[in-house]
């Protein structure tokens, strides 16, 4: 029987539950996932240099500090084609950004896949080998397996909670666990707010698409064709 995710348990110690039982050698990983064990520095894929410029508020819009509150965020994350999880701010298949509230270029740069050297900039966590994690959980039933894949879930919610107190976080995903007879079957990505909440949030993302879109043809029209650029 494998014992359900507790939130209250840090992300350092699920890692150090997970190593003490691989060096245990009574459950191993294979080596296409067991250098996270070995790397002492391993933080779950966090790279926080992004998150830095994120909460770093000369990156926000001007609308933002004239009003004096703080940046949008919904954090999303998916598992892409590789099998590989990312946790993006700027990128999601729900389409939820508040572009607005950020400058354009940092806007720009986040919603690149490649802004900068690996990574893109709006990339906040990525989990090498996600897909191969979690079948070591669900399928092989693996105690080192689960105590790691516990340890990303840990920290996405530490994640989330460290961004909470520093942006205007309107939502997030998150790590979802499900059980029979004591066993996880699953793991899986959920929204943390309610369906309806978060519906409204997409349509009025293309509320507001459309909006500026509008705006944009108006003041086109109004150009002037023969006035010099």
């Amino acid at each position: 029987m494998t014992e359900p995710f507790d939130p209250s348990i840090s992300s350092s110690d699920y890692l150090a539950l997970a190593r003490e039982r691989h060096r245990a050698g009574t459950s191993r990983l294979n080596k296409e996932l067991a250098w996270m064990l070995d790397d002492e520095a391993y933080d779950c894929g966090l790279n926080k240099e992004h998150v830095d410029i994120l909460v770093y508020p000369a990156n926000w819009s001007a609308a933002v500090c004239d009003e004096n509150r703080k940046p949008r965020v919904f954090l999303h994350a998916r598992v892409n084609q590789k099998g590989n999880a990312e946790i993006n701010w700027a990128r999601g298949e729900l389409g939820i950004l508040y572009d607005e509230d950020f400058l354009k270029r940092y806007v720009d740069s986040a919603r690149s896949a490649d802004s900068v050297p690996w990574r893109g900039l709006g990339e906040l966590m990525w989990w090498r080998g996600y897909e191969l994690l979690a079948s070591n959980v669900t399928i092989h039933k693996s105690p080192v397996a689960t105590a790691l894949l516990c340890a990303h879930a840990a920290s996405l919610n530490e994640l989330t909670s460290y961004l909470d107190q520093h942006v205007t976080l309107v939502g997030a995903m998150a790590l979802s666990f499900t059980y029979k007879d004591g066993e996880v079957t699953s793991a899986d990505f959920l929204p943390t707010i309610p369906h309806d909440q978060l519906q409204e949030m997409v349509t009025e993302r293309g509320r507001r698409t459309t909006a500026r879109l509008r705006e944009a043809v108006e003041r086109m029209a109004t150009l002037d064709p023969d006035e010099p650029e």
